[in-house]
């Protein structure tokens, strides 16, 4: 619902601020919405999280590539926008928001961030930015950024592909015994 609400006034919030709106894009896109200011392309990701401790969040965000792309090659600033919200207390079937964070995706601290995956590696956030308000290094830039995440890409897809090469390795075994006995190796 937040989503769609700022999606369907978007063109008139940018205008409003003197920004250039940007056409909200399809669903392969990372970012939910987009403007440029001063020149600058921002694409904004909402998020919205259920402060009921018994629902479950993954933290998805987008695969690894399509973030370094989006962050090197069209230099966008990808920012999160986190809304935490929990049941009404004053009225039924109603949600009151809690709180609303707003940070550049490059900032955030670098153990909030997991991979996971195989073939692309999505990256999923570990904890909210809510949890991790304190720990945001709002002066980080880019460089800095890609040399921490990098090396968690890096790692992610070493370990995915010796995982890979083990099924691999199974599949050939359970073929050579005539299909008797299938195990994944360890």
């Amino acid at each position: 619902m937040i989503e769609k609400r700022i999606t369907e006034n978007w063109d008139d919030i940018c205008s409003r601020l003197g920004y250039e709106a940007i056409d909200i894009p399809g669903r392969r896109t990372i970012f939910d919405f987009a403007c440029k200011i001063d020149n600058i392309l921002f694409g904004f990701d909402v998020k919205t999280k259920d402060l009921d401790k018994s629902k479950y969040s993954d933290g998805g965000v987008c695969a690894v590539g399509n973030l370094l792309k989006y962050m090197a090659n069209d230099k966008g600033v990808f920012v999160i926008v986190e809304f935490g919200h929990d049941k009404s207390t004053t009225k039924n079937n109603s949600r009151d928001i809690e709180y609303i964070r707003v940070a550049p995706f490059h900032t955030l601290p670098t153990d909030i961030f997991r991979i996971e995956n195989l073939g692309t590696g999505q990256v999923r956030l570990d904890y909210t930015l809510n949890q991790v308000w304190d720990e945001i290094n709002w002066g980080r830039t880019y460089h800095e950024f890609f040399e921490k995440f990098c090396n968690l890409a890096i790692t992610h897809y070493k370990r995915v592909k010796s995982d890979a090469e083990k099924r691999i390795t199974s599949i050939v075994k359970f073929k050579e015994t005539g299909y008797n006995e299938f195990k994944f190796i360890k």
